[in-house]
């Protein structure tokens, strides 16, 4: 049934835009055909944490291979309407209508969003799924780890120069409502949220206010940008007696700068984000990433490590991974790519509180990645 309706829903809007308005449609996409498994046994890899994309010791294409139709529709004189439809194996592919949102151009460089699309939360989130766009499987899954990444709100950015330099500024605000969030639900079967008399089967999770500004600064051999955000976060939980709990009430912010630097034929990409949520645990999760590239022709090995940490600032250690992979991206085609990756998950995870949930793993994944 979703399958249908979300068809029928972008064949509609597709229709419409062309023959009532008679606007000028124009159709792209991508996506990614990636396979892969865990080398050992009982050993179990979150490739996509959101999605809840994982490998296991069984050969899969599931976990990540996915595609993307977006259809941009030109209204009038500078204003757009952009649709996209998406299908993710980590989600049975089921077509999901995950974009939809009006675009304004100014004549003097000021954009106009609004709509549903993606947080502009970290460096690469605005394109996470576009693994064409980066030279690894994916970034970091341990670092890209939050339950909430679209909101439906407004977006307002400009572009300007200053010297040499390219800057854009972006600012936005907007919200989510979750109901049964799909990467909680895999936290509450590992047991964090049930009760003595009770188990937790679901979470609902609403961030609102979800405020942020970023500026990214573009230069002949780098590009920088620093992020902050800031939202409401109330979460309750689904008990399998029928009743809602009441979970938390409180804030979070998020603080990041990340870019990369280009020194043909290398390049080095990185990442650093703090966020901090302010409950009576006062909990922190302090990550980041590095990572090397080397350019050869049409191949691109790289290496990149990640680390991320689950702290409480009145004491405590929750949740600490560290994440190595190495790998290679062959562009066979202008609008394709090869990839081969092997990943290196160490779960050091407060054990007596059972944080090692996620288990350390060896994982080999290969795959295409295409641009339409």
């Amino acid at each position: 049934m979703k399958i249908t309706h979300s068809l029928i829903l972008l064949l509609i809007l597709a229709t419409a835009l062309s023959f009532t308005v008679k606007a000028d449609v124009k159709f792209s996409g991508y996506g990614s055909v990636v396979a892969g498994q865990t080398l050992d046994d009982d050993e179990r890899f979150t490739a996509d944490f959101f999605e809840v994309g994982q490998y296991k010791n069984e050969f899969t294409f599931n976990a990540e291979t996915m595609i993307a139709l977006q259809a941009t529709a030109n209204l009038a004189d500078n204003l757009m309407m952009t649709a996209q439809l998406t299908s993710k194996g980590s989600d049975d592919f089921k077509p999901e209508l995950s974009w939809y949102y009006l675009t304004y151009l100014t004549d003097n460089d000021w954009t106009f969003m609004l709509g549903r699309r993606n947080i502009p939360m970290y460096y690469y989130s605005e394109f996470y799924d576009v693994g064409f766009a980066y030279p690894w499987m994916r970034p970091p899954s341990n670092l890209y780890w939050w339950q909430i990444v679209q909101f439906n709100g407004v977006h307002i950015s400009k572009d300007f120069s200053w010297g040499d330099l390219s800057n854009n500024v972006t600012a936005y605000y907007g919200n989510e409502n979750s109901e049964d969030n799909k990467e909680m639900g895999f936290y509450a079967e590992q047991g964090f949220y049930d009760t003595a008399e009770n188990k937790a089967i679901g979470v609902n999770e609403n961030w609102r206010d979800i405020t942020g500004v970023s500026w990214n600064i573009s230069g002949d051999f780098f590009d920088v940008r620093v992020a902050y955000m800031e939202h409401q976060l109330d979460r309750d939980f689904v008990m399998d007696n029928d009743t809602i709990r009441v979970g938390l009430r409180t804030s979070q912010k998020f603080y990041g700068v990340g870019g990369s630097l280009d020194f043909s034929p290398f390049t080095v990409l990185f990442e650093y984000n703090y966020v901090r949520r302010y409950d009576s645990y006062q909990e922190e999760w302090p990550t980041f990433i590095l990572s090397l590239v080397y350019t050869w022709n049409e191949f691109q090995p790289y290496i990149v490590y990640s680390k991320a940490d689950q702290d409480r600032v009145n004491g405590g250690e929750y949740e600490e991974h560290t994440l190595i992979s190495y790998g290679v991206r062959y562009d066979f085609a202008s609008s394709a790519s090869l990839k081969v990756q092997f990943d290196n998950f160490n779960d050091q995870g407060h054990e007596p509180s059972g944080w090692d949930f996620h288990g350390s793993s060896d994982t080999l994944s290969f795959g295409v990645d295409f641009i339409f």
